[in-house]
């Protein structure tokens, strides 16, 4: 009787276990599917699904370390997507993708023909190619906080700047 009780306590606890885990995994595999969706609209432009995906009032956490609301709904896509409009037709391919809970992390490759100005200076048709690194928190099938981060010396130096050291380092 003492083995079959024993038995039956192991059997319940590997069958919650699997069932936490399980309850878990689609979760995650849920949250993946909106932001492949996004990247789907992205490369798109589709600003209907974006707007729909993207909480407006959830933070954007810039590269500099300053954060803003993601905003929306947008009416055009250099609002919404400033990269994206800035390349003729983006290329944007999903690298790496990783879930847990309520996050996703993406590392993507942007790529195509830069068309915009930066620090004064326009370009026309000048090829880029660009890492981001992304990490989403996803609840309720929608993007609530993004955490982005790129390469800007690999952006401007493709684009022809030079980095000059100051005269007199302090």
């Amino acid at each position: 009787m003492r083995k079959l009780l024993w038995a039956s306590l192991i059997v319940f606890f590997i069958a919650a276990a699997g069932a936490q885990s399980a309850g878990r995994e689609p979760t995650a595999e849920a949250n993946k599917a909106v932001v492949k969706r996004a990247f789907a609209a992205l490369n798109e432009g589709d600003l209907k699904t974006l707007n729909e995906l993207f909480d407006p009032d959830g933070p954007w956490h810039l590269p500099n370390g300053k954060t803003m609301s993601q905003g929306g709904p947008f009416t055009e896509l250099a609002k919404s997507c400033p990269m994206c409009a800035a390349l003729e037709q983006p290329k944007i391919v999903i690298g790496v993708m990783v879930a847990e809970s309520d996050l996703v992390s993406v590392r993507s490759n942007w790529s195509d023909l830069y068309i915009g100005t930066i620090r004064g200076v326009s370009f026309h048709q000048k090829p880029v190619t660009l890492v981001y690194f992304n990490t989403y928190r996803v609840s309720g099938g929608r993007i609530r906080e993004n955490w982005a981060e790129y390469d800007s010396m690999s952006m401007a130096e493709q684009l022809g700047f030079q980095v000059t050291p100051p005269s007199n380092p302090q």
